[in-house]
């Protein structure tokens, strides 16, 4: 006998809700916390004086006590974009800013990215060696304690920084959020202006270069475009709707 399978569109039914179970999960948990982070608006800003980065001084601390000296292994085995690992001693912690993710049934539902994000809880901060970001620190908290739990992404590092420099002279001041999809593979960075300014606007979203490979965007002028928060949200429902129909898609 033919084995038709489950109809597409209960496939689909049952992904969104396995997605939807787990963000609330994530969001309950947090919320259970009492996290320091929920002070902090979520933007890349120095948040000096923080737990946050507190941890993540001490994870770059521990990391330049520890990583191996150069090798002749090649470049794709550094964990930041430093020639020698010994440059870490005289690195800083730059912007530091909290995760944000996209909830996809929020998303597929009909609201926008910008009604459908959620703090992760994961707070990244950018590592400054001779003036550029050379790589990522992500801190969480951990049996009640903030501490690094990941590192490197330089070329992240990288971008995060020019984009951040792009708009740190903007008036009125812009304030930016550093946004995941995961089930479409993409990270963007929306800017917004503070809504008490009196010339408040609408966010738009910078796509990097991840975002730029799901958009198909090849071409150097595309680096500097943005996208309207309807113009993301089609595009991540698209996205979302084909990931959906493959057990490989996340972040």
């Amino acid at each position: 006998m033919r084995n038709r399978g489950l109809p597409a569109k209960l496939l689909v039914s049952l992904a969104v809700e396995a997605l939807s179970s787990l963000a609330c999960a994530q969001q309950q948990a947090l919320s259970a916390q009492p996290d320091s982070a929920a002070a902090f608006s979520g933007t890349l800003s120095a948040t000096q004086a923080s737990p946050q980065r507190q941890a993540a001084l001490e994870g770059l601390g521990t990391l330049a006590a520890h990583l191996p000296m150069p090798s002749s292994a090649g470049a794709q085995h550094r964990i930041f974009n430093v020639e020698d690992s010994r440059a870490l001693r005289d690195a800083t912690i730059g912007s530091g800013f909290e995760m944000y993710l996209v909830d996809p049934r929020a998303l597929l539902a009909g609201k926008r990215v910008g009604q459908s994000v959620y703090g992760s809880g994961e707070w990244r901060f950018i590592v400054m060696a001779h003036g550029k970001g050379v790589g990522l620190i992500t801190v969480a908290r951990m049996s009640g304690k903030w501490t690094m739990v990941e590192a490197g992404a330089s070329e992240l590092a990288d971008e995060l920084t020019s984009v951040s420099a792009r708009y740190a002279q903007r008036v009125p001041a812009v304030q930016l959020r550093f946004v995941r999809c995961q089930q479409a593979v993409a990270d963007f960075i929306e800017v917004s202006t503070p809504a008490a300014a009196a010339s408040a606007t609408a966010p738009v979203y910078v796509p990097l270069a991840s975002a730029r490979v799901m958009l198909g965007h090849v071409d150097r002028a595309a680096v500097d475009s943005t996208l309207s928060d309807p113009e993301l949200s089609n595009t991540l429902r698209q996205s979302m709707r084909r990931g959906l129909g493959d057990p490989r898609f996340g972040h």
